[in-house]
Parts: structure tokens; sequence; C-alpha cells
């Protein structure tokens, strides 16, 4: 059960990352890029640091 809930995590965060990315490559304003950019890093120090607790 363990390891369905890592692979069923990992899968959502592909699609976060598929789904932001084209918007922080794209997007002219630094602000909003940089925002982005943050929620996806909380999310990728989220599914890494989960993990460890289980």
């Amino acid at each position: 059960m363990k390891s369905l809930q890592r692979v069923t995590g990992f899968i959502g965060l592909i699609l976060m990352a598929a789904f932001l990315l084209p918007y922080i490559f794209k997007l002219p304003q630094l602000d909003i890029t940089l925002i982005l950019m943050g929620g996806l890093s909380l999310a990728v120090f989220d599914f890494f640091s989960s993990n460890k607790d289980e």
C-alpha cells in the first residue's frame, strides 16, 4: 500500500509540473513566474519529505 501511495503521489507531481511548466517558461512577468516556481517547489518538497515519515 505504501508503494501505491508513492506512485500516485509521483504521478500527481508529474501532472502538476506538466500543467505549470508551460506557464513558467512562457510568462514574461518575473513575479508571477517566481510564484509558480515556488508553488511547484513546495509540492516537490512535500512529496519528498512526506515519504520519510512513513
